[in-house]
């Protein structure tokens, strides 16, 4: 009984050490397999699929080398492939894809992708593209994406999209510059655009109009010398940098009040605010406005620029009192009956007019320091 119990014993020690070994051999096998998920061929030369020395079976390999006449497709590459026209992959593509028209990938691109036209990833992407028309990322973005119009990426971007039309993603942390438009839902970085748009922003929104669901928006109304009524909308991802919307009016002194001699202009202009203390804030601005008076035409320069500095005193949630010296350039070449140029205040620290030598028109600067007051919300 004794000498079974011994036997027993070593049959199931034997048993056990066998099926660790095996497991131990099992993972390993897998463990290579999720690395090297099809057999390697070191090169593949073809024309189009399945005319290639890779023949009917191109979907079963992956290439360290691929060189296509017009098109390749493979399983995989683990390596460099050129092509004519297309390059396809079935599963994933580690290293880089040159081609004239297409780089296609099904899963996951580690490396970067050079296309005339489309480059296309429906997993993740960790390197860069380089589109000549668009880059379209089905899942995240690690690295960074160049299209000549757009770059799309379904997924979250941590590097950079730039590009010559648009770029959209689902979170960008780190830059996007496009020469029209940028979408995000969140953004921790920069969007450098026309048009710049975000649910939320952690840094910067530099544009013509920057829009962000969840950003800085603040509606004011104020009394000035040149234009006595003024109201304003500033809007931005935050307060770091905003755009400013603005429309002001005033009638001529000693004037009776008629529409024809209402003076007006429209104003565009961009903003920084900070805090100075616990309540109380700063905020630096430039500002420009068109004005129109006395039946000039629209396209006649006649500009009010200001450089403008307020200070914002809260006195009940969010409205605030706000004073704001500022120092006016006025840029005229409106032609009146008695010279270049009306005066729209009584002071000012320069004054001069300059005559062009190859045309009759002049240009009337003049500068002086004035003061807003106003009420914000």
């Amino acid at each position: 009984m004794k000498k079974l119990l011994v036997l027993a014993t070593s049959l199931f020690c034997f048993a056990a050490r066998a099926y660790s070994q095996d497991a131990d051999s099992l993972r390993t096998e897998l463990k290579e397999a999720r690395q090297n998920r099809y057999p390697i061929r070191p090169a593949q030369i073809g024309f189009v699929p399945p005319l290639s020395t890779n023949g009917l079976d191109n979907a079963l390999f992956s290439n360290r080398f691929s060189l296509n006449l017009l098109g390749g497709y493979a399983a995989a590459l683990d390596g460099i492939e050129f092509s004519g026209l297309f390059s396809l992959e079935k599963d994933y593509a580690k290293g880089a894809q040159f081609s004239g028209i297409l780089n296609g990938v099904r899963n996951e691109v580690d490396g970067a992708q050079f296309a005339g036209i489309v480059n296309a990833v429906g997993g993740p992407l960790y390197g860069a593209q380089f589109g000549g028309i668009v880059n379209v990322v089905g899942k995240s973005v690690k690295g960074a994406q160049f299209a000549g119009i757009a770059n799309v990426t379904k997924g979250a971007v941590k590097g950079a999209q730039i590009a010559g039309i648009a770029n959209l993603a689902e979170s960008v942390e780190g830059l996007q510059v496009a020469g029209i438009a940028n979408v995000a839902k969140r953004v921790k970085g920069t969007q450098i655009g026309l048009i710049n748009v975000a649910e939320n922003v952690d840094g910067a929104q530099i544009g013509l109009l920057n829009l962000s669901k969840n950003g800085y928006h603040r509606f004011e109304i104020w009394a000035g010398d040149a234009l006595h009524a003024n109201i304003g909308f500033k809007m931005g991802g935050n307060r770091k940098f905003y755009n400013i919307f603005a429309l002001g009016a005033a009638w001529p002194e000693n004037d009776n009040v008629r529409w024809n001699s209402l003076r007006w202009g429209y104003g565009y202009g961009i903003g920084t605010n900070q805090f100075i203390g616990k309540r109380n804030q700063i905020s630096i601005e430039a500002l420009t406005y068109q004005i129109q008076e006395e039946g000039n035409h629209w396209e006649d320069l006649n500009l009010l620029n200001q450089a403008r500095v307020s200070f914002i005193l809260p006195i009940h949630n969010r409205i605030a009192v706000t004073v704001t010296p500022t120092f006016n350039v006025q840029v005229t070449k409106f032609e009146t009956g008695e010279g270049t140029g009306t005066e729209w205040v009584k002071w000012d620290v320069y004054d001069k007019t300059f005559s062009r030598r190859w045309s009759d028109e002049e240009v009337r600067v003049r500068m002086w320091p004035g003061l807003n007051v106003g009420i914000q919300f």
